[in-house]
């Protein structure tokens, strides 16, 4: 896994970690050896769609290194999409799914505190 953190305007940190996913939506669904700009709000998947920007879908994230592996699942819609994959915007989150981003979050950064204090001016996903 990778530890490099993504700077920029955004809400929250993201962290460049390469973990396996699917996504699923209308019927289809896309497996992926690779994502990268996870956070709080979402993720870029690598792989092929051709769903348009606004589908709803479903998305798997496999936590492996763990017995029984981890299955994160949350909602989202797609963002964008480019001929590398497709970014989500994170819609539903559980409360588990949650706790669980929090720490893949902040044990994949370079910087624990910047993120912690991301996480204390936020309720869930949205800004207090």
């Amino acid at each position: 896994m990778s530890k490099k953190i993504t700077e920029d305007h955004r809400e929250f940190s993201r962290v460049d970690i390469k973990i396996r996913a699917t996504v699923q939506a209308k019927g289809k669904e896309i497996v992926s050896t690779g994502t990268h700009d996870v956070s709080m709000k979402g993720l870029f998947v690598r792989g092929k769609a051709d769903w348009p920007i606004g589908t709803e879908c479903e998305i798997h994230l496999f936590l492996e290194g763990q017995n029984p592996p981890v299955n994160i699942e949350v909602k989202g819609k797609v963002q964008r999409i480019t001929e590398e994959g497709i970014a989500i915007l994170f819609t539903e989150v559980s409360l588990e799914a949650y706790e669980h981003l929090h720490n893949l979050v902040m044990l994949n950064t370079d910087d624990p505190e910047k993120v912690e204090q991301e996480f204390s001016t936020h309720l869930g996903l949205k800004k207090k």
